[in-house]
């Protein structure tokens, strides 16, 4: 059973590579499996510390749960436990998602990948409920809250991490997008830092609150993994070896890579496209045309992806090292 000191270094939040067909609704398998495990071998060799599967950018609204399965086989056996791989299983109702908790577990999961049920808007209650129901159906699997306050419809408040820590002992990290998270940040770490790793985004939210708890800042998650992990590879172990100029550096290297979002302000309608935009024209995956229903990509997004993973590439040939 993992534990949250197991929790370090990047975490990317994977993409799920698709075949050339994937963009058509007929289409029953859409997943490259073999893009799929060369992928997520990648992640381990260039020093990754976990993988999370099919989360937003995963596009876990757009598989048939027989796609979700076979891929995180495929993910799980490439990785070979060599790092955590919590597998996305969310849904819209707590039996669903026990269920395919324990399929995940089943073929060598070691963690879940869950955000809040996409129905009504949750109650504090039934939020911390969620996760107690799940912890203890299934015992022996570690779960990432996925605390996206932008589509889980919760601040994730600290009263919710509270009640998490007290009724779900199997919360063992979570991947913070909730900037009500950011301004509790030390009151969370006295009241509930053994219980639960913080993976801050990798921006500098990351060195923000390295800053203000250096002990409890032991990796970032990142979708921009996806267009190549090296750079913040060097950003995170830059953290964790207490170099915070070196932090610095990296920083701004790859904030200096334009944005992949063409109107940050819409980036709820076109998130998943922009991620895949990026990772289309970066070097590092084949990431394969996107799923219905989300395919549409306007042109300013395309070029913004375009410019982005561009960018990206030429930054990554400064960290990529020998490895890839």
């Amino acid at each position: 059973m993992l534990t949250p000191k197991d929790i370090r270094g990047v975490s990317p939040m994977m993409i799920t590579p698709a075949t050339p067909d994937a963009g058509d609704w007929r289409t029953e398998m859409s997943v490259n499996l073999e893009e799929s495990a060369r992928v997520a071998n990648l992640y381990v060799e260039t020093g990754c510390g976990s993988l999370a599967l099919n989360g937003t950018t995963g596009e876990c609204a757009a598989l048939l749960w027989d796609e979700k399965l076979k891929y995180t086989d495929t993910v799980v056996q490439a990785v070979n436990h060599r790092i955590p791989v919590f597998a996305g299983c969310t849904s819209l109702g707590t039996k669903e998602t026990i269920r395919q908790m324990k399929a995940m577990r089943d073929v060598g999961a070691e963690g879940a990948f869950v955000g809040l049920p996409l129905w009504q808007t949750p109650t504090l209650e039934n939020s911390i409920q969620w996760y107690a129901d799940l912890s203890e159906a299934v015992p022996d699997m570690a779960i990432m809250v996925y605390s996206n306050s932008m589509f889980f419809k919760s601040v994730f408040p600290p009263d919710f991490w509270y009640g998490v820590v007290a009724q779900a002992p199997t919360v063992i990290t979570c991947k913070i997008t909730s900037a009500a998270i950011v301004s509790n940040f030390m009151d969370l770490i006295e009241r509930t830092g053994d219980k639960i790793t913080y993976l801050p985004i990798m921006t500098s939210q990351a060195l923000q609150l390295w800053k203000i708890a250096p002990d409890h800042v032991n990796g970032i998650w990142a979708t921009r993994a996806n267009a190549g992990p090296e750079p913040l590879v060097a950003y995170s172990n830059a953290l964790e070896n207490n170099d915070p100029e070196l932090a610095e550096t990296i920083l701004k290297d790859m904030e200096a890579v334009p944005p992949h979002a063409a109107d940050f302000s819409r980036f709820a309608s076109y998130n998943v496209q922009a991620e895949r935009m990026m990772a289309e024209y970066s070097d590092f995956m084949t990431p394969g045309p996107l799923r219905p229903p989300y395919t549409d990509v306007p042109d300013d997004w395309r070029a913004a992806g375009k410019r982005a993973g561009e960018g990206w590439a030429s930054l990554r040939k400064k960290y990529v090292g020998s490895k890839v």
